[in-house]
């Protein structure tokens, strides 16, 4: 559940206009938290794979890991894509 909001909070952020502070202090949140998630996603993975048979628990953690550095990735295209194509100052 909580996996699930913190992806809803990641995405939706992308939506919302916010202040440039909170919007600094997301990104670092969302980035350290997905590339934790990530790390501990592989390990976990990497672990069930060669100790136990079956499904792994760790895949959650990783799917919301990649999820999260998407998002951030996904706001960095937005604010490139924004400036190639916004007009240019005079």
């Amino acid at each position: 559940m909580v996996y699930a909001l913190l992806v809803i909070a990641a995405w939706g952020s992308l939506f919302f206009r916010l202040p440039v502070w909170l919007s600094i202090l997301s990104s670092c949140a969302f980035l350290g938290l997905g590339a934790v998630f990530l790390l501990f996603g592989l390990a976990g993975s990497y672990w069930d794979s060669h100790m136990t048979s079956g499904d792994s628990a760790a895949t959650s953690t990783l799917v919301t890991g990649v999820l999260l550095l998407l998002s951030r990735a996904a706001l960095v295209f937005k604010l490139i894509l924004h400036a190639l194509v916004a007009p240019p100052e005079p």
